[in-house]
């Protein structure tokens, strides 16, 4: 696959980092968008440039459950990246992969961490082609790549949750060995046809109602209430234990996850991702664990499988890669109060 890098972008950055961002941009302080920003989104057509261990079948099938804000069509990394002049202009948004690794420096050493997501924005076609016009071709040819990721409106991301095995490889293979990777293994706990599907139902919903949604907060709806009464499920890649001091995850094993939430004062159940999966794809109305992972940074969160609403949230900072026992009596807590509404 020859591609160039117009995804995966190399960056030594600090900030904060959450499941799903609608704003200008991601990372620091929420900001609003400017006029008009969200009008001239729903007045393109998307184009959809995802991972290739789903087929395009299964895409169809989520977009048709799950976006109806703009027309849209979903295309091979190949193909966009080879015909990428044809979207640098108004008529298009794009909803595409990537990540960057951030080194941050402490001291006499640092270390490095890799963020993943699938980025939601419009090109400024306007303005890079200005840019690119007032170079050489020499100049042109070894800038474009930097020039169009520049020119972006950024609209909304999802963060979507590295396995090990990836993140450590990415740090040792080249920047083009680690986009192609990301865009044809399986190398995300949370990348499955159901999970897609709640994810892009909420960005949808939020452009639609033209809502700033920052993700670096906590929070719970009213709705979490239901979890008296209702079974919480929690998806099975929530039992694999990472070792900060290895740096490998462990296989799946239901004690790894058993112990944590023997504080939870409601029913639960252990389920397979995929069977998870197939459950939100079927229309079936339940609530389950979404949980990332990013570094040291946890996002833990209770989604309505039905319309994809987060009637909970949870940003966990600090230096742990674990969810503990106090995260599920912070949640206890969020549903006796919501359940007093």
């Amino acid at each position: 696959m020859k591609i160039r890098l117009l995804v995966f972008l190399f960056s030594i950055s600090i900030g904060c980092y959450a499941q799903v961002s609608v704003g200008p941009t991601h990372v620091g302080k929420s900001k609003k968008f400017d006029e008009g920003v969200l009008e001239k989104f729903k007045n393109t057509e998307t184009i959809f440039v995802l991972s290739e261990t789903l087929g395009r079948y299964d895409y169809l099938r989520i977009l048709e459950d799950s976006w109806d804000i703009t027309p849209y069509q979903i295309v091979h990394i190949g193909d966009f990246d080879f015909d990428i002049d044809k979207y640098l202009n108004n008529k298009y948004s794009i909803a595409k992969l990537g990540g960057f690794i951030k080194t941050t420096s402490m001291g006499n050493g640092g270390y490095t961490s890799l963020y993943t997501y699938i980025d939601f924005l419009m090109y400024d076609g306007d303005r890079i082609s200005k840019k690119l016009n007032k170079l050489s071709t020499k100049k042109r040819e070894k800038k474009r790549n930097d020039i169009i990721e520049d020119n972006v409106q950024r609209i909304a991301r999802i963060y979507i949750y590295p396995k090990d095995d990836f993140i450590h490889t990415s740090m040792s293979k080249s920047i083009d060995e680690t986009f192609v990777s990301l865009y044809i293994d399986d190398v995300f706990f949370n990348y499955k046809p159901g999970f897609l599907k709640n994810y892009f139902q909420k960005v949808n919903d939020l452009i639609k109602d033209e809502e700033i949604y920052w993700m670096y907060e906590s929070d719970y709806h009213k709705e979490l209430k239901s979890l008296s009464s209702n079974k919480l499920y929690i998806p099975s890649y929530m039992t694999i234990k990472y070792n900060a001091w290895t740096g490998q995850d462990s296989e799946e094993d239901e004690e790894n996850i058993e112990d944590v939430f023997k504080k939870y004062d409601y029913q639960y159940e252990i389920i397979d991702d995929i069977e998870l999966s197939k459950k939100i794809m079927n229309n079936e109305n339940l609530y389950y664990i979404r949980y990332v992972r990013m570094n040291t940074e946890r996002f833990l969160q209770v989604v309505n499988s039905k319309n994809g609403e987060v009637v909970y949230r949870n940003y966990i900072p600090g230096l742990s890669y674990k969810i503990k026992s106090k995260h599920i009596k912070d949640l206890n807590k969020s549903i006796a109060k919501a359940s007093k509404k």
